[in-house]
């Protein structure tokens, strides 16, 4: 008899033991003395006898919201994963209190949405631009989880559900250069039809990046069936296609689009771009003209028409160059080619450096054209 009244003796201290560590961690929080709440929740979570106490995880997310939220310098710095163990004891909360007891309090829900809008702001603008790649994927991870909690739809108002999780995902691992799981989820991405064309971009640009030309241009074309008109695509496309020398087959595809959407500036300036690198001319100063004027400030076609200016002034001077001296009068009407284009060269470039002061090399070639010409007040402006 006094050995059953031993055991139970025994159990019952055991049990209050472990209820105390939530009545402090209750306590202390209430206090605001959140180190000592930290240490007493972390206490219960992890101990057998309440490790699935929905209370104490309700206690644990609220104190590590609180870390998250603290102005008091004191606590500021108590936890760097502050976000982390708050998402984790509000979504296992969640999963242990069938009842209903806690999770619809104000109070918690207020807690479980902050700190899940925290942990994507840490996820998306520390984490991973800080290259903590696992640290983010963890994150993302985490954030999964509690989306199936999100009942009023608090945490699709700011963008976190499970399709946008899925792309931030995506979107570390092509960063991080994980190929193979890049190309999984985005392989998911294109299953659920999402709407964001960087998907294909970014794969098919770190395929060719490694030399893997034949899935590039598959996960290229499932983009194109879904954004038949995206100009970042079309540019990977003619990357690839020079690459295997098969501009002619680009061409031909662009000319009809060209003629189905002529107010289509994206189509016009990579069909001069394509014009350009077959050495069609004319037409590609034809196509790059109708760009700007659909567009005026399209930089990148400001670009390529004062390059296509500036080299064909540089083939005119050579002309002029490899004629004999007795050509006088050619010399003349080579020299005043020579001289209209790279005018006109300094005309666009001028127009792009306007809105791209950034680029050295731009300035520098503003400055070697002015010079050409003896106009040192103008080269100066651009040293």
């Amino acid at each position: 008899m006094k050995k059953i009244i031993i055991v139970a003796t025994s159990f019952s201290s055991f049990l209050f033991a472990q209820n105390f560590n939530i009545q402090n961690a209750s306590n202390y929080l209430r206090n605001k003395e959140l180190d000592k709440a930290k240490a007493a929740a972390d206490a219960a979570v992890t101990n057998e006898g309440t490790s699935n106490s929905s209370k104490a995880w309700m206690y644990r997310g609220k104190i590590y919201y609180a870390i998250l939220s603290t102005k008091d310098e004191k606590y500021k710095n108590l936890d760097p994963e502050a976000a982390e163990k708050a998402v984790e004891s509000f979504v296992k909360c969640y999963e242990l209190d069938k009842d209903k007891i806690y999770v619809n309090e104000s109070d918690f829900k207020e807690g479980f949405i902050i700190s899940c809008n925290n942990l994507m702001y840490k996820a998306t603008s520390l984490y991973r631009p800080n290259k903590e790649y696992d640290k983010a994927i963890k994150s993302f991870d985490l954030l999964e989880k509690a989306v199936p909690y999100d009942f009023d739809q608090s945490l699709k108002r700011n963008n976190i559900t499970k399709e946008k999780l899925l792309y931030e995902k995506y979107k570390t691992y092509t960063i991080a250069e994980n190929i193979e799981k890049a190309k999984e989820l985005a392989n998911q991405l294109y299953s659920i039809k999402y709407k964001d064309p960087t998907i294909y971009v970014g794969i098919s640009r770190l395929l060719l990046s490694k030399g893997d030309t034949a899935t590039a241009l598959d996960f290229l074309h499932k983009g194109q069936t879904i954004f038949d008109d995206n100009i970042d695509l079309l540019n990977i496309e003619i990357d690839i296609l020079s690459r295997q020398k098969k501009l002619n087959e680009l061409k031909t595809k662009l000319e009809t689009a060209v003629e189905a959407s002529p107010d289509n500036e994206a189509y016009h300036a990579v069909l001069g771009n394509i014009y350009d690198k077959l050495g069609e001319k004319e037409k590609a100063e034809r196509e790059y003209l109708k760009a700007l004027e659909l567009n005026p400030k399209n930089e990148p076609v400001l670009f390529n028409v004062g390059a296509y200016y500036f080299n064909t002034g540089n083939e005119w001077s050579k002309k002029l160059g490899d004629l004999p001296p007795s050509e006088t009068k050619k010399a003349k009407e080579y020299e005043a080619k020579m001289n209209e284009y790279y005018r006109k060269a300094i005309e666009y470039f001028e127009q792009y450096y306007a809105l791209k002061p950034d680029d050295k090399a731009v300035k520098q070639r503003l400055r070697q054209l002015y010079l050409r010409f003896g106009e040192t007040d103008k080269a100066d402006k651009y040293k």
